[in-house]
């Protein structure tokens, strides 16, 4: 397609919102084999470099606080040689164990939730945990998050998160958000009392985001702020220098918005079809 000589400015519309504003990985562990490790294997630039899994026990600076070791050397959810993150010793835990990351959320939002949870085969681990949040700051408490009720059994497939939202109080934080898979009964995966052997292991944590910069190149070379982002179908374009014209198509390739260069460039599609 050939530019035009007034130097359109091109956006395009998917479920009314900005396309360039995808989700990213914020944080993530995946554990392959090349590095399976404690450290986070994913990361938006350098927020989240040194972030790292923990498996505890009890409340930090009590008495009965111990951190539970963890293991990286068995396969996880891809199979050989993908590794994942096996920790023993869940019984008599209840409320009190858990699986815990920390990582940073400044500049994003959006922030939804991804994780696989295994139960064990011959040593059957822990059946049932919840996914909890807390804010920076020892004055916050644990709150459980929607949707993060986990049942393990003997696979990949069962004790799954698959991206469910972490609230938007979390947005933009400079401080470190916590957020812990939480052991909430003495059952195995069998139903039975679980036993110190029991095994649980973990893959495959990670957290997505939408930038908040709202700050996009264009074809040109030049920059355009587009805010708020993400939206719901009205927003404001605003930076723009060497752009006489606002053109913009929906995800079906029809003009829905073509505008000459103005002070103030505020978009609506608040009255249009979710979608176009």
């Amino acid at each position: 397609m050939k530019k035009k000589i007034t130097n359109i400015f091109f956006l395009s519309l998917l479920m009314i919102s900005v396309q360039a504003f995808a989700q990213d990985t914020l944080v993530g562990w995946t554990f392959p084999s090349t590095s399976a490790d404690s450290l986070a294997d994913f990361s938006a630039g350098t927020l989240n470099t040194s972030r790292y899994l923990s498996c505890q026990y009890g409340t930090y600076g009590f008495p009965s606080y111990h951190s539970i070791a963890i293991d990286y050397t068995t396969n996880g959810s891809g199979g050989s040689p993908d590794k994942c993150a096996k920790a023993i010793g869940w019984n008599d835990c209840v409320d009190s164990s858990y699986w815990m990351i920390k990582f940073k959320t400044t500049g994003y939002g959006n922030m939804k939730l991804y994780s696989k949870m295994q139960g064990g085969g011959s040593n059957p681990g822990p059946r049932d945990f919840k996914v909890q949040y807390k804010l920076p700051g020892s004055t916050f408490p644990w709150v459980d998050l929607a949707g993060g009720t986990i049942v393990c059994a003997n696979d990949w497939t069962t004790g799954v998160i698959d991206g469910i939202d972490i609230p938007a109080e979390c947005n933009n934080l400079s401080g470190q958000i916590s957020i812990r898979w939480l052991l909430t009964s003495n059952l195995d995966i069998n139903g039975n009392s679980l036993l110190s052997s029991g095994i649980c292991k973990f893959d495959d944590i990670i957290i997505t985001a939408v930038a908040q910069s709202g700050v996009e190149r264009n074809d040109f070379g030049t920059f355009a702020s587009i805010y708020p982002n993400p939206n719901h179908g009205s927003f404001t374009i605003d930076n723009i220098r060497d752009v006489k014209q606002i053109i913009i198509y929906d995800i079906t390739s029809k003009c829905v918005y073509d505008r000459e260069i103005t002070f103030d460039n505020k978009v609506s599609f608040s009255n249009f079809n979710k979608g176009l």
